[in-house]
């Protein structure tokens, strides 16, 4: 009888630890403190949370006087006889292209014509002459007094697209960064240009009353909006996650074919 007893004792006793032991093994495996079979555990480092849709953020700012000191830069210098003149193109309000013509150095207004009046010719006047323009075959040509000088469309575009600051966006497209005076109107605003894969130009024009408390949205790159807004003295590019269902409108382009 007493044997008996004791061997009960010693059965009850054991599977008291089993139990007790299969609790703290499942407490612990429920907690995620156990690998098992290679299991991963939690990572050391939790990465932090990407970009919140909807914010905007700056990309990068560019003084208004840096961009007008560009146009300048950006023009072919034609001369003419002992006269140097700068040509270069601007879009009117309707985005329509003219050739502009000023001479360097001089705070006289440039003359500015569409390219179709130059199929018939046009006089240009100026402090100490004047010039004619003409085109034929593509080509503009100004002659005067002395030597003449040519330049196209097609290379006043050219150099607009190479030396004018750039902006990239999200790695895939880049536009150039150009100020504009709308002739006629006088309306200050900033075309972007950039080229496409199919080797044309592309452009848009943002007039700054238009950009000045929110942006203008340029292009969808990745989930990603880019555009830019305009400051008294600044334009500034910037870009934000679309929020997820969001149908993002982004500003219309024109193709120019020369």
């Amino acid at each position: 009888m007493i044997k008996r007893i004791f061997l009960a004792l010693v059965l009850a006793l054991v599977s008291l630890s089993f139990a007790f032991a299969r609790a703290d093994f499942d407490s612990l495996y429920s907690a995620g403190k156990l690998n098992l079979a290679g299991a991963e555990g939690a990572p050391a480092v939790i990465p932090g949370p990407e970009k919140a849709p909807g914010v905007i953020e700056v990309i990068k700012t560019l003084p208004l006087l840096d961009l007008m000191a560009e146009r300048t830069v950006s023009s072919k210098e034609l001369t003419v006889g002992a006269t140097v003149f700068l040509a270069s193109v601007v879009l009117d309000d309707d985005w329509e292209v003219y050739f502009q013509l000023k001479q360097k150095g001089s705070s006289a207004n440039p003359g500015v014509w569409k390219e179709t009046a130059f199929k018939e010719g046009v006089t240009y006047k100026f402090a100490g002459g004047e010039v004619q323009i003409i085109e034929k075959d593509g080509v503009i040509n100004v002659t005067g007094p002395g030597a003449g000088a040519e330049t196209s469309t097609a290379e006043l575009f050219d150099l607009l697209y190479a030396k004018s600051t750039s902006i990239e966006c999200g790695g895939l497209v880049t536009y150039a960064v150009i100020r504009n005076f709308t002739p006629l109107t006088g309306n200050e605003g900033t075309i972007t240009l950039r080229m496409g894969s199919d080797g044309l130009y592309y452009y848009s024009l943002t007039p700054d009353a238009q950009v000045a408390g929110y942006p203008r949205w340029l292009s969808a790159v990745n989930g990603v909006l880019y555009g830019l807004k305009a400051t008294d003295t600044d334009l500034v590019f910037v870009s934000k996650v679309i929020p997820p269902d969001a149908k993002p409108l982004v500003q219309m382009e024109r193709v120019i074919k020369f």
